[in-house]
C-alpha cells in the first residue's frame, strides 16, 4: 500500500480554543508524523485555555507565524506593556511557560511555503502584507533575521504584519477592524494592493470572516467569539470547518492588544 502524501494544514486564530484545535485535527484525521500544522498567530488569548493550546501546537512541530495576541503576552509578561483584562495567567504560571513562550517569541513575521508539484506557492502572515515590501523575499529574510526582542515585536515591520487591515498604498496604517467595506476614504483593505503571484493566506479579521479572493485566504473566522475554527489543507486547497464550543458573542472592536 502507498504511503499517504503530506498535508500541510494552515489554521486560523485559534486563541485558546484548544478543545475546537482537538476537534479540527480529529475531523482532518491529523498525522503528526506526517502532515504539518501552521498557526496563523493568535494561538493564545481571550479563549479558556492558552497553556493547553500551545502545548498541544509545540507537541506537532511549533509551525506558525506571530500574531498581535502573542506580541501582547511577551510583551506583557517582559513587563514593557501593561497588563489588560486577558486569559493567560496559567500559561504565564506554567512550570514549562519558559520553553512555550520562548517558541512563540522564535516565530516568523511572514513566512514562504512553496507547494508540492501542482499546489500553489503561499506566503502566510497573521495580518497583512506592506505594500512597501515590494520583494517579499528579501523583506521576510530582513525581518525575520533580526533578534526577536521586545523591540522586533514592537517594529514597525512586525506591527504590519500582526495587524494590519485596512492601509494606504504606502502601507500606512488604519485602526478600522470591522468590515473591509468600512475601509475609511484613502485607505483600502492591505490585499488591494498585493500584486505577488503567490497566494496569501492569513488570519486576523474576524470582522472579514473566512474569505477567498483573488490572490488572499482569509482564516480567522472568529472561533473564540463562537464562529467556526477554520483550516486550509495547501496541497488540496481544501477549506475544513469545525464549530465553536464558546458562546455566540459579537466580535469585539478596539483592542488588537
Amino acid at each position: 500500500m502507498l504511503a499517504c502524501a503530506r498535508m500541510r494544514w494552515l489554521v486560523g486564530d485559534v486563541q485558546g480554543c484548544a478543545r475546537e484545535l482537538e476537534d479540527l485535527l480529529s475531523t482532518i484525521r491529523f498525522d503528526p508524523a506526517r502532515d504539518q500544522l501552521w498557526c496563523l498567530g493568535d494561538l493564545i488569548n481571550r479563549g479558556p485555555d492558552s497553556l493547553g493550546t500551545v502545548r498541544l501546537w509545540r507537541a506537532l512541530g511549533g509551525r506558525g507565524v506571530v500574531g498581535n495576541h502573542e506580541v501582547y503576552a511577551l510583551c506583557a509578561r517582559s513587563g514593557r506593556w501593561p497588563r489588560k483584562h486577558d486569559t493567560l495567567q496559567t500559561l504565564y504560571d506554567a512550570p514549562d511557560a519558559d520553553a512555550l513562550l520562548g517558541a512563540l517569541r522564535a516565530l516568523p513575521a511572514l513566512a514562504w511555503l512553496p507547494g508540492e508539484p501542482g499546489a500553489p506557492d503561499v506566503w502566510v502572515v497573521h495580518a497583512g502584507l506592506s505594500p512597501r515590501w515590494t520583494d517579499l523575499h528579501a523583506a521576510a529574510a530582513r525581518i525575520n533575521a533580526l533578534p526577536h526582542d521586545d523591540d522586533w515585536l514592537e517594529s514597525k515591520d512586525v506591527r504590519f504584519a500582526t495587524r494590519a487591515r485596512c492601509c494606504t498604498p504606502k502601507g500606512k496604517m488604519d485602526r478600522h477592524d470591522r468590515e473591509p467595506e468600512g475601509c475609511p476614504e484613502g485607505t483600502e483593505p492591505w490585499d488591494a494592493f498585493y500584486e505577488g503571484r503567490a497566494r496569501v493566506v492569513h488570519g486576523h479579521w474576524a470582522w472579514r470572516g473566512h474569505y477567498r479572493g483573488e490572490r488572499t485566504i482569509g482564516l480567522d473566522s472568529g472561533c473564540v467569539y463562537g464562529g467556526p475554527l477554520t483550516a486550509w489543507c495547501q496541497e488540496e486547497d481544501r477549506v475544513v470547518q469545525v464549530p465553536s464550543r464558546q458562546p455566540r458573542v459579537f466580535v469585539a472592536a478596539g483592542d488588537d492588544r
